[in-house]
């Protein structure tokens, strides 16, 4: 008892400290509760530069693409884009560090423009620059376009004395440009479909509308021009019409086949029929392929000739008729 009474002073003095410590280190952590972590050396570190810059000068405006690592982006905040020319510097503007294009319309042909695209840290480090120049040139647009139907579709062609690369555009329901190639030659073959083709057709439009630009490229700039129109009427398709056709008869009813046209937009095929008592051709089947079986006549019943007339159908028209007279003869 004596013992403990003794011991007891020094024991409330140890907890008394241990409790004080702990109060602090807790109000201490309350106080720095929100607090940002204190700076780092890699806080002040140069940020990567942009990997990698692309200029397209068109006929009203050149394009800024550039690229940035992907793994670096946690260290910029933004991107500065300055622009040079005549010796004269322009701020294009500061932008958000997705950004990743720019476009500038203030621009006059012949005059050489550099740019410079500097990455910047959350701390206002630049980094190293990106540099690319370009010199806008007006190219010359094409004359005397033509336009021919093939059977794999259309033949796009012109006169041309310069090394150029073409590009072909198709205008699509929405109004847009559509890039479908491009050529080194002064021609170009625009492959179609029947699908393809009727999709240019409704009330208002029943024509397919072509550009051709002029382009020229080095290894980080592009230039091209607005390009040259064209328009394909719908109704210049018309396909074939069928050819070497033969027929048969037998118990089961009339066999017709004819060589396949050559055309690879076209629908299918039509066949009509008439009997000689009658006046005009009807409808009587359509198909994809060339061979067509009318079971409605046959060996046993086929004795007034039977005419029948076969079309094949393009986007809008069908092709000149192919006509025949079936009949049984006697004995």
């Amino acid at each position: 008892m004596i013992c403990l009474t003794k011991n007891y002073p020094k024991i409330s003095k140890s907890f008394n400290r241990v409790f004080i410590c702990l109060l602090i280190s807790l109000v201490f952590l309350l106080l720095s509760c929100g607090r940002k972590a204190d700076p780092t050396l890699e806080d002040y570190l140069q940020p990567e530069p942009v990997e990698k810059m692309n200029l397209t000068a068109t006929y009203d405006k050149i394009l800024i693409i550039w690229r940035y690592p992907e793994k670096a982006k946690t260290k910029i905040e933004s991107f500065l884009i300055e622009r040079e020319t005549k010796g004269q510097r322009k701020t294009l503007g500061y932008y958000d560090k997705n950004t990743t294009s720019l476009e500038d319309t203030d621009i006059i042909f012949g005059e050489t423009y550099k740019y410079r695209i500097f990455a910047i840290s959350p701390k206002g480090i630049y980094s190293k620059p990106a540099e690319s120049e370009i010199t806008p040139q007006r190219l010359s647009e094409l004359e005397n376009i033509n336009y021919k139907i093939t059977s794999e579709g259309v033949l796009l062609s012109w006169n041309t004395q310069n090394s150029f690369v073409y590009n072909i555009y198709r205008i699509n329901q929405k109004n847009e440009r559509v890039k479908i190639g491009s050529t080194d030659k002064n021609s170009f073959l625009d492959g179609l479909i029947f699908q393809t083709i009727s999709s240019f057709t409704n009330a208002s439009k029943q024509e397919i509308i072509y550009i051709i630009t002029a382009c020229v490229s080095s290894e980080s700039t592009y230039m091209e021009n607005k390009g040259t129109e064209i328009r394909v009427p719908i109704s210049s398709f018309i396909p074939s019409k069928p050819a070497e056709v033969f027929w048969s008869i037998n118990e089961h009813g009339v066999y017709i086949s004819w060589k396949e046209v050559p055309e690879r937009w076209i629908k299918d095929y039509k066949i009509y029929r008439k009997r000689t008592d009658e006046q005009n051709f009807k409808l009587i089947g359509e198909t994809m392929i060339p061979l067509f079986f009318d079971a409605e006549y046959n060996i046993s019943n086929l004795r007034p000739p039977v005419y029948y007339k076969i079309t094949t159908q393009g986007p809008l028209k069908e092709s000149e008729p192919e006509e025949i007279k079936m009949e049984v003869q006697d004995g």
